[in-house]
């Protein structure tokens, strides 16, 4: 067998003022043709599996450009289709193959391409013809319609929100393809739209671990191959958004478009309980003032990467001080140029600094303070999950009056204590400590915090779904709409 494999996507937040061009991939993920000679992460991992997984079973593996980007506005033209043309002409190059693996987002959107994934891969589908098969693995927080349907063999869908379970998936897209090739079944996709858009966790609480657990008991029986809850990226204006059941049955499509109805409506039936709830920005703070026996952990939502906002507003920073909050932190805020300064002036130097509110519209005023710098550190990381590790740049560490404010020169999120604990700043003594995620740290923090919230703060994305400026999403859809299937 020959295997061809490719790594290309970004989460595009279309309300984000900033574009993503060639650097900022290369910033998360650039790797030409040799996936396993790179350290493994969340980008990285599926491939490496792939490649590792085909070589054992003594396939011919053919790799071609891995490239993703943290989330951020859209994709320039030129950036998407210089690397869409060099996987293609890598394709185009290795002649014919038996099947295709790729691992992309799902909500890719360029300058002039709504659909960055439909279409590559349907340009991948036009050059191979219909023998070859094609399986990609997507971010859970995807777009999809039968344009990408109609172009792949196999799709699966991360089922976890936070993200922890990339790996797994990518072994379960291997074993799907390696069964398809030998014969043994023959997949068939349906799509159920459930007319929904938000947030829904898949950990801890609430009614999304029960249905995630059912789509897992599921799988492998009664002729179910896979099922896939893609939830949609709800900060995305594009006619394809919105959460959408997937169903892969073996050769029986009717069977496949049972089960996607069926677990479609069964998610839309706990749409309301399932939706992550906000806190408001002023009661958050009165609440940070309030001392306790564990650290308050406040999430600043809307200003997290993750999302596409830039990561570097100061509003919860400038709330603390004005709120006499002293014994605090706040990570990870995305400032290169203070962080060059404090470089410059090293470990121990006092100095006025101008820190965040430069790169966007939406990154509001900056924070002028006198600063302490307190921690330095080139090339920094953070720990993650199945021995990962996220780059982050270089970090310094400055304090404001008693406030530890974690600078870095490569947007991040939090995904482990390790971005604290490894640049100089203890958690557990703290009073509050305020971080620029969404959601994918609320495992970690459930035993040493008083309580955990998240705060909508001002910042490009906005969690009041009703308050962004849509023009192009499919209406109609919960929650801008009450009842879109009349289920309820």
């Amino acid at each position: 067998m020959r295997l061809f494999v490719a790594t290309l996507g970004t989460e595009t937040n279309t309300f984000s003022f900033f574009p993503t061009g060639i650097e900022d991939f290369k910033d998360t993920l650039w790797c030409e043709g040799d996936i396993a000679s790179i350290p493994s992460s969340p980008w990285s991992a599926p491939a490496q599996i792939w490649v590792e997984r085909a070589r054992e079973e003594g396939w011919e593996v053919i790799q071609s450009l891995f490239a993703f980007a943290s989330p951020a506005g859209p994709t320039t033209q030129a950036a998407y289709e210089s690397m869409r043309d060099r996987i293609l002409d890598d394709l185009k190059a290795a002649g014919p193959v038996d099947a295709i693996l790729l691992f992309l987002h799902g909500a890719m959107v360029a300058d002039g391409y709504d659909d960055c994934e439909g279409d590559l891969v349907a340009r991948m589908r036009a050059l191979v013809g219909t023998s070859t098969k094609i399986g990609i693995e997507l971010d859970l927080h995807a777009h999809i319609d039968h344009t990408l349907l109609d172009a792949t063999d196999i799709i699966v869908i991360y089922k976890t929100y936070p993200h922890i379970d990339h790996s797994e998936r990518a072994n379960d897209l291997f074993d799907l393809t390696r069964r398809t090739l030998a014969g043994e079944i023959e997949p068939r996709m349906a799509l159920f739209d459930c007319r929904t858009m938000g947030l829904f966790p898949t950990t801890m609480e609430g009614p999304m671990i029960a249905f995630t657990q059912a789509m897992f008991d599921a799988e492998g029986k009664d002729g179910i191959l896979s099922l896939s809850l893609n939830h949609g990226f709800p900060w995305a204006d594009v006619p394809l958004a919105g959460a959408k059941m997937l169903a892969i049955a073996d050769g029986d499509l009717a069977l496949a478009e049972r089960a996607a109805r069926d677990f479609g409506e069964r998610f839309y039936r706990i749409r309301a309980a399932a939706m992550l709830p906000f806190t408001p920005f002023e009661e958050a703070i009165a609440e940070a003032r309030i001392k306790g026996d564990k650290p308050l952990l406040i999430a600043d939502t809307a200003d997290q990467i993750g999302s596409g906002a830039p990561g570097d507003t100061t509003y919860v920073l400038r709330a603390f001080v004005e709120a006499g909050i002293r014994n605090a932190a706040v990570a990870p805020l995305w400032d290169p140029l203070a962080v060059r300064i404090c470089f410059q002036v090293g470990v121990g130097a006092r100095i006025r600094l101008r820190i965040g509110g430069k790169f966007d519209p939406n990154s509001g005023p900056p924070f002028d303070a006198d600063t302490e710098v307190r921690f330095l550190k080139k090339d920094a990381y953070q720990d993650h999950i199945n021995d990962e590790r996220i780059d982050i740049g270089d970090v310094a560490v400055v304090r404001v009056e008693g406030i530890d404010i974690l600078l870095t020169t490569q947007r991040t999120n939090l995904y482990s204590l390790s971005l604290l604990t490894l640049h100089g700043i203890t958690f557990d003594d703290k009073q509050v400590v305020s971080i620029k995620n969404l959601y994918k740290h609320k495992d970690l923090f459930v035993d040493n915090t008083r309580k955990q919230l998240f705060v909508a703060t001002p910042g490009t994305s906005n969690p009041d779904w009703s308050a962004l400026p849509f023009k192009r999403l499919p209406r109609p859809i919960w929650p801008l709409d009450p009842d879109p299937l009349g289920l309820d």
